[in-house]
């Protein structure tokens, strides 16, 4: 009696720990630096992200059209009606048209940011499944379009691909932000809402700041997402507050658990007011 008391002990204490170790773990990883993550959580990090869009993508499934319950459609509904001699049996109600979002992401893969570079690729992968129409870029020097590779492959081949491209080159905002003009200009228009994943550090190069201004006039929202805390934002060679004032959003993202709760406000509001 007394083995079978310890064992049954035991195993509950098995199957209980090891879940909440678990959840404990991933807790932790939410709200840890990226560049403090190990990468032996590599994987568990990529469920953890692939957890999160899923439930974003359950949220914000867009439809075409909402039926709005107290607009009525008086006109129709008259028509609707002219059988039953202007006695209304049937009410038709005022369809609003919902424009679907578009998304452009512009992902810096450069030295100075290269340990948040994997994990921001590694979101735009799995927020790709969120939206049906979303293209992605990344660059260092350069930018190169990578939403092919992004569909075409998995995270695993994806991410290492990108890399070896472009990645861990010296920066340069300006020259990635007159390629994505001159090249992608047309992309962005009133539905497109831009995200920019980076530091803003552009080895003291002309930061274009009139592209910037081009792309806020255009976008729908312009949301610039920083690695690094606000209180560097403007040292050494960092153009981050001259690119504020043509963001909607700019805000330092860290961490999974920041990078979570601006895509979901994006995602809520995606037209500017």
């Amino acid at each position: 009696l007394y083995a079978t008391a310890r064992d049954y002990v035991e195993r509950q204490f098995f199957l209980r720990s090891r879940y909440s170790s678990e959840q404990l773990r991933n807790k932790f990883l939410q709200n840890t630096p990226f560049a403090a993550i190990d990468r032996r959580d590599f994987d568990r990090m990529n469920r953890i992200i692939r957890r999160m869009a899923r439930r974003l993508s359950s949220c914000y499934s867009y439809k075409q059209k909402l039926v709005q319950r107290g607009n009525l459609d008086v006109k129709r509904t008259i028509r609707k009606n002219m059988a039953y001699n202007g006695v209304i049996f049937e009410t038709v109600w005022k369809k609003k048209k919902i424009d679907k979002p578009k998304f452009l992401a512009v992902c810096d893969v450069s030295r100075s940011v290269a340990a948040a570079a994997n994990f921001f690729l590694l979101f735009l992968y799995n927020l790709n499944g969120i939206v049906s129409d979303m293209r992605s870029f990344a660059f260092s020097s350069h930018l190169i379009e990578i939403s092919r590779e992004l569909k075409a492959n998995s995270a695993a081949e994806f991410i290492p691909n990108v890399l070896e491209k472009i990645g861990f080159m010296s920066t340069d905002y300006g020259q990635a932000l007159s390629d994505l003009k001159e090249q992608f200009g047309q992309l962005i228009d009133r539905r497109t809402t831009v995200f920019i994943l980076g530091d803003a550090r552009s080895n003291n190069a002309d930061p274009r700041l009139d592209i910037m201004r081009w792309i806020n006039q255009r976008a729908s929202r312009v949301v610039w997402l920083n690695p690094e805390p606000q209180t560097f934002w403007g040292t050494g060679d960092s153009e981050m507050l001259r690119y504020r004032p043509y963001c909607d959003v700019a805000m330092p993202c860290r961490t999974i658990k920041q990078l979570e709760r601006v895509i979901d406000e994006t995602l809520r509001s995606t037209k500017r007011p």
